[in-house]
């Protein structure tokens, strides 16, 4: 492979860690570009979408050079990696290391330690806790809370691989944590179980992706943006679905 054919194949990673991280089309577009011209290439077209990708370049010798790459892996949001891979590419963009170390420091960003699984799990519930204040839950709803809040966890942990449906995944944790809620009901340690409900379908409600699908729509890349927007909705809809599920089978157990 000669240096081109690295930058390329670079580039294209790259855009595909951030997209499935978070980012929104102008910072991958943005930062490829940038990534181009720090090192010399020329006449540069990049084109995005959330499930492919394709650039075309043209390095100092006047060869051109074109990649193309389907994103298959479901769309995550981990803004701790986010922000590694900016990082990152602000250090390329101002370093400009050997074309053929490129995708170690990829690899390497990508692979870093970051919070512990106990850390983010403090983080969830710390986080449904203030939620349960907000929405005046009892503390019978916000130990029930915290009890689903560790199951939407671990199942984001043993579930969402690449290549799940996000809708699917959605619909099986609500319906999950529904009957649950229910039979704790049943047993009387929920005072209200709308409120464990609502509280807890906040850690799958998809709030960046809607944000970036409506940035889309302002910035000019409607194609994706009203992709985005469809997909954001059928989640959401996918949410409602599952406790709506669990209590047309499970909602005899209690008196309403």
């Amino acid at each position: 492979m000669n240096e081109a054919e690295y930058i390329l194949d670079f580039a294209l990673k790259l855009s595909e860690k951030m997209l499935i991280s978070g980012a929104n089309l102008e910072r991958v577009n943005d930062t490829v570009y940038r990534i181009c011209d720090s090192y010399g290439c020329d006449d540069v077209h990049f084109f995005s979408l959330n499930c492919y990708l394709t650039l075309s370049l043209k390095d100092a010798q006047g060869n051109r050079m074109t990649g193309q790459r389907c994103i298959r892996s479901g769309m995550d949001t981990h803004l701790e990696n986010l922000s590694r891979l900016n990082q990152l590419s602000r250090e390329i963009c101002e370093k400009k290391p050997d074309p053929v170390n490129l995708e170690g420091l990829l690899e390497e960003a990508v692979n870093s330690k970051g919070y512990s699984v106990g850390t983010r799990l403090m983080g969830y519930l710390l986080a449904m806790s203030c939620l349960t204040v907000l929405y005046n839950g009892g503390w019978k709803d916000w130990i029930t809370i915290l009890i689903n809040t560790v199951l939407i966890y671990l199942a984001g942990i043993y579930l969402k691989k690449p290549g799940v449906n996000r809708i699917v995944y959605s619909v099986f944790c609500t319906f999950a944590v529904g009957t649950l809620t229910l039979l704790l009901t049943r047993i009387g340690l929920v005072n209200d179980i709308y409120t464990v409900m609502i509280v807890n379908s906040m850690m799958l409600i998809p709030g960046i992706p809607m944000v970036n699908a409506f940035r889309n729509l302002l910035c000019g890349n409607e194609i994706n943006g009203m992709l985005e927007i469809l997909k954001a909705l059928l989640e959401s809809i996918a949410i409602v679905c599952g406790f709506v599920l669990s209590i047309f089978l499970f909602g005899g157990l209690i008196s309403w």
